[in-house]
């Protein structure tokens, strides 16, 4: 294991990611072995599984590891063949940032690469990898190598995944996805085989944009339109066309890779704190941001929706710098009372870029996303990035073409807001009936009904604060009321451990993350919020798992 109360000021992912590093680094760790799965390492370590995760991806970023589909994570690295000089402190870097290396079988040195074919050497680097990082507080003994390659460790069975994005599987239309997929290769299309265009299939463009002007009202020119495998991809653009070393808002709490995607291109993020109203627009006064990214429509993970002044306060602002901002309109679709609420971008579409995904809907194995540039940047990239090639299988995206131009995907996208409308009202009784000293096992049956609307009610939207001020109900957890997302945000005591509990709950084989895993520094505000996924999680998993949550609460209060 590692000692994370050693980690000093760091954070507690980027110790792991470096402890990790320097085990592979020094060979203690082979290429080709298999790593602990990220569930079992947060159980072992006692850590939000988000920290594992944010780890592991750096290790994926860097190439020190690989994710094989349906196996897990392995070393990539070969350390048999390069040592690093010293990594474990920053400096094994140089002053233009490039990491040395020790060629074992080299006799030259060559660029920024050192060679060294001398074994003290190599076991000299080996001993300063074992010895605790003076800045990092980072520990490599032998003793740590079980704490993360995958052993005959007996697995604590899954309970409840709680932290899940994925969709219930029978949800996702199977039958109708293959008779459009045969229809799209009796078709013989030449664009199927054809290297698909760089801004994607313009079937599929304009098939986006006729959904919505339908849905969200959204005049989107098609040739502003581009496709991209994931909002990832998408962001990347938008760093590159903002230019290099330019500063990028996010919001706080937030989609955290965002951030961590604006300091890998080398931008500087400023994190904006999102309050009732949501993002607040006065901390951009006076800053140099020329690119803001914010979720307005429904706020990841606290649900808020940004207020209409707010809204007008953050385009003034952007019209007055010569800012854009980036609208991701995540989870717009899961609306279950009221009227949707209006994108940005509908009212200003020559400073605001529309961005949406289709994996939510669908499932994550779509990787298929898109987003809507301003007359401006768009000429913009096709003066810098036409040399992008396409990056979204054809295919795939004459397939999702015809599944929108049927009128298949607004049925389905009804299907879904009426399904997981019910299951959220159900697991919302659960609670309740929780509090109350029973439950009602026929509110857990519920069926995925192809056949039925969405219903409506007339419930008004609430900002986060208000819901929770609003809920009175007395219990353990109290579950926050919103009316739209797959995520509840449940509230317990002001007396409860919350890394203690999370740990607990990973040790009974429940997922769970909190509010505050999503902050890029602790916010007090969100102490004691838990985040609870039903998009592939059932009622009879809540059933199972409240007893369980209930009775470790107990303990770690």
């Amino acid at each position: 294991m590692y000692d994370v109360e050693k980690r000093g000021n760091v954070p507690i992912y980027e110790y792991l990611y470096k402890c990790i590093r320097n085990d592979i680094v020094s060979g203690r760790i082979r290429n080709g072995e298999k790593l602990l799965s990220k569930r079992r390492l947060a159980r072992q370590e006692g850590v939000a599984l988000i920290t594992v995760e944010n780890a592991y991806e750096q290790l994926l970023v860097e190439g020190y590891i690989e994710s094989r589909e349906r196996s897990g994570y392995y070393v990539s690295f070969d350390a048999g063949r390069f040592v690093m000089s010293d990594y474990s402190d920053d400096s094994s870097r140089s002053s233009n940032g490039n990491i040395y290396l020790n060629h074992r079988s080299a006799n030259n040195s060559i660029g920024n690469i050192k060679t060294d074919n001398t074994s003290s050497k190599a076991n000299n680097t080996n001993s300063k990898a074992n010895n605790t990082n003076s800045k990092a507080n980072i520990t490599n003994s032998n003793n740590n190598i079980s704490g993360v390659i995958e052993r005959d460790i007996p697995q604590v069975p899954d309970i409840a995944d709680f932290v899940s994005q994925r969709l219930f599987d029978d949800a996702f239309p199977f039958d109708i996805w293959s008779k459009l997929m045969r229809k799209v290769l009796s078709d013989r299309n030449p664009e199927c085989l054809a290297p698909p265009d760089p801004c994607g299939l313009p079937v599929l463009r304009y098939a986006i944009a006729g959904y919505l002007m339908r849905s969200r009202g959204i005049d989107a020119d098609p040739d502003n339109i581009i496709v991209g495998p994931g909002t990832e991809y998408l962001e990347n653009i938008l760093l590159i066309l903002s230019g290099g070393g330019a500063l990028t808002a996010v919001e706080d709490p937030g989609y955290k890779k965002m951030g961590l995607l604006c300091e890998r291109a080398g931008h500087k993020c400023l994190h904006i704190p999102v309050d009732r109203d949501g993002l607040d627009v006065s901390v951009l006064e006076g800053t140099s941001v020329r690119l803001v990214n914010i979720s307005p429509s429904h706020h990841f993970p606290t649900g808020v929706v940004m207020s209409a002044g707010r809204r007008a306060q953050l385009v003034d602002w952007a019209e007055r710098e010569d800012a854009y901002i980036a609208e991701d309109d995540y989870d717009s679709e899961f609306r279950f009372s009221g009227r949707p609420i209006p994108p940005i971008a509908a009212a200003y579409p020559e400073r605001v870029i529309y961005m949406n995904t289709f994996t939510r809907t669908l499932a994550p194995s779509i990787r298929i996303a898109f987003m809507v540039l301003p007359d401006k940047l768009m000429d913009r990239y096709r003066q810098k990035l036409s040399f992008y090639s396409g990056t979204v299988s054809s295919f795939e995206q004459l397939v999702l073409a015809e599944f929108i131009n049927g009128g298949y995907y607004e049925r389905h996208l009804s299907r879904m807001r009426n399904y997981y409308g019910k299951r959220r009202e159900s697991i919302m009784r659960l609670f309740e009936s929780k509090e109350k000293g029973s439950i009602n096992r026929n509110d857990t049956k519920e069926k995925y009904d192809d056949t039925k609307e969405t219903h409506d009610n007339t419930h008004a939207d609430r900002s986060y604060i208000q819901k929770q001020k609003e809920n009175s109900e007395t219990g353990i957890f109290v579950p926050i009321k919103d009316v739209a997302g797959l995520r509840i945000v449940l509230k317990a005591p002001d007396s409860l451990d919350d890394e203690k509990f999370i740990k607990a709950l990973s040790d009974k084989g429940i997922k769970l993350s909190c509010i505050n895993d999503y902050c890029y520094s602790h916010n007090s505000q969100y102490d004691h919020h838990f985040l609870v996924s039903f998009g592939a999680a059932s009622e009879a998993d809540f059933a199972k798992a409240l007893p369980l949550m209930e009775k470790a609460a107990m303990e770690c209060m």
